[in-house]
């Protein structure tokens, strides 16, 4: 034991025990510094490099290597990644790889916490029907792992609204019979193209006051137009595009068809109310032949989603209503032979619209009393 007042022993003291955010400036936190490297700016990336190397520097000081202090930073980089993933309910589709780049991680963690949240958990259930639809690469696992390296330059993020350059990063991994589904410019600034769908975006300040999308109209998921046809939003136009577009891949087909009468107040009450969320994701359009002031030739059409969008999933199916139809088209399979009835044979796509149409009195009418097709 060494003697009071001795001197201090001549042995190196051992490194300092840290935690990963003793590397950030308590100034400074991840988000701060993911929003540097996210910047617009090149003084403010510059700083952030900055940053880094002096918090590396100091705790070498202190007796960690370099490799050893990167890899602490990169560690919880990815726990922070993994609780935004999940908080975002987004760990059954999507995973990014950051490798041993810090400024990377911290540009995913920028992304990942832009918007409300609900711009992402939009693209997760985008991302689960395409899945389902063979949309993803054909060795591809869930969840959809994506580089840091597929992010876009700080500038060409904030060129377009948040859905939309969310999308930009997953489309670049999605193909539709051989053609890639990347998110491209078109003919101008708010015109773009999607495999062969070319759209524009719609601004509020375009449309009338009192039109039925400006209500609730999101700058960070716009409104679309494409030809003659008005989508609510960009995440919805996308779930279109989706069972319309680009399932045929997986034998998407109509199954049941019904004519209830677009004046019937339950077919128009499908078309228009809210749906209970969990038992289906309404994908409203408007057909005004291109004109924003019509007020003849104005049709309200929707699909409504019933199965395909949540964890666990692995059947697409949606009800198409228009002109006072209702149509089922599915991607199951049969589980039994045409003699039996519909909802044997498509137990999970007949159960999950049957759950939908019976809040609005439909029940029977479609599924029981529904003409089966195809």
């Amino acid at each position: 034991m060494q003697p009071t007042g001795a001197a201090p022993s001549s042995r190196p003291p051992s490194p300092a025990l840290f935690q990963p955010a003793d590397l950030f400036d308590l100034s400074l936190p991840i988000s701060k510094m993911a929003a540097m490297a996210m910047a617009t700016d090149d003084a403010k990336r510059a700083a952030l490099r900055s940053q880094l190397a002096t918090r590396t520097r100091q705790q070498e000081l202190l007796g960690h290597t370099a490799e050893t202090v990167n890899s602490t930073v990169l560690n919880a980089l990815q726990q922070h990644i993994h609780k935004a993933i999940t908080r975002l309910g987004l760990v059954d589709v999507l995973a990014f790889d950051i490798g041993g780049d810090v400024e990377a991680g911290l540009k995913v963690v920028y992304v990942l916490e832009r918007g409300s949240g609900e711009e992402w958990r939009a693209m997760g259930r985008f991302l689960r029907l395409a899945f389902i639809c063979g949309l993803t690469p054909a060795d591809a696992t869930r969840p959809l792992r994506l580089s840091a390296d597929s992010l876009p330059t700080a500038t060409a993020f904030h060129q377009m609204p948040l859905a939309m350059a969310i999308y930009k990063i997953i489309g670049q991994q999605l193909t539709h019979r051989g053609t890639s589904l990347a998110l491209q410019p078109a003919d101008n600034d708010r015109s773009y193209r999607i495999g062969g769908v070319t759209f524009g975006v719609v601004a509020l300040g375009e449309l009338p006051a009192a039109h039925r999308y400006a209500e609730g109209y999101k700058r960070t998921d716009p409104v679309i137009r494409r030809g003659g046809r008005l989508y609510h939003s960009f995440s919805a136009f996308l779930l279109y595009a989706v069972l319309f577009w680009w399932s045929d891949g997986v034998g998407e087909m109509r199954v049941l068809w019904a004519h209830i009468g677009s004046d019937d107040p339950r077919y128009r009450r499908l078309v228009t109310d809210a749906i209970i969320e969990g038992l289906g994701i309404a994908v409203d359009w408007r057909y005004d032949g291109g004109d924003l002031n019509a007020a003849a030739q104005v049709s309200d059409h929707r699909r409504v989603i019933v199965s395909g969008f949540r964890p666990g999933h692995t059947v697409a199916a949606a009800l198409w209503m228009r002109y006072g139809d209702i149509q089922l088209f599915k991607t199951e399979a049969p589980v039994a032979d045409r003699s039996q009835p519909l909802a044997d044979r498509y137990t999970v796509s007949a159960g999950a619209a049957r759950r939908v149409l019976r809040l609005f009195g439909l029940e029977s009418d479609v599924i029981d009393r529904g003409t089966v097709v195809g």
